[in-house]
């Protein structure tokens, strides 16, 4: 897969520019439930398959938009950070978007929207301008990053150490042969290192964020869905109509 085909730099752009415009400084983790809200995305985090990481679906067009995304929260709290941002290139950058299933992968696709999804998501969550202020220079030198400063970005973007290591690969910090020495068991790390596992763990949490009621009523009384699909959008999210 050539890389630079998709662009690189546009999507560093738009990751940048949600970033400012979310006033979220580069040396700190992006915070998505203000993008989620701020954005009028509907997003439930729920528990389902583990092969499943998420889903994201736009309904209706123009102004009548709505958009919403499905987050598995049998994932790694990481893991659930890095889907979320990918589902908003989804919802937010991609043309012609309607409807994607997410399989459980960061890099593993040769789909150039999937792709596209996964550089944005890396770029939202650990922007390189913030990576270059918290790294000591000498360790922005090809493949001599230490693992001491692998955890502390880690924990500073709450991000895994996975996608951390492919952001730095596709910055050309580090070489493959590096990652596949580094990208052992990561919880030895965490607690040699003392930080919280939480990061590392699943949530299993259950959240609906936004006003999703109400928008699947608007879709409904403008005959954008029918009853039967406005039921099931009720009913897939625990809620009532009567």
């Amino acid at each position: 897969m050539n890389w630079k085909a998709i662009n690189d730099q546009e999507l560093e752009n738009l990751a940048m520019q949600l970033r400012q415009e979310m006033q979220v400084p580069f040396t700190e983790p992006i915070i998505l439930e203000k993008v989620i809200r701020d954005k009028n995305i509907i997003a439930y985090f729920q528990p389902i398959n583990d092969q499943i990481s998420g889903m994201a679906i736009v309904v209706g067009q123009d102004y009548n938009v709505c958009r919403f995304m499905l987050v598995n929260t049998n994932h790694q709290f990481c893991k659930q950070r890095f889907t979320t941002c990918h589902e908003l290139y989804h919802l937010l950058y991609q043309k012609k978007f309607s409807s994607v299933v997410e399989k459980e992968r960061i890099v593993e696709t040769d789909d150039l929207d999937e792709i596209r999804a996964n550089h944005f998501a890396s770029a939202l969550l650990m922007p390189e301008i913030g990576l270059r202020m918290l790294t000591p220079i000498e360790q922005q030198r090809k493949d001599s990053i230490t693992m001491g400063t692998l955890m502390m970005l880690q924990y500073r973007y709450l991000c895994s150490h996975k996608a951390l290591l492919y952001r730095l690969l596709r910055l050309g910090w580090v070489s493959k042969a590096f990652i596949e020495r580094m990208n052992g068991d990561v919880r030895v790390h965490v607690r040699e290192y003392g930080y919280n596992p939480g990061l590392y763990e699943p949530t299993k949490k259950i959240e609906l964020m936004g006003d999703y009621n109400l928008i699947a009523r608007k879709l409904l009384e403008k005959n954008i869905i029918t009853s039967e699909k406005y039921q099931q959008y009720i009913s897939a999210m625990g809620l009532s109509s009567n």
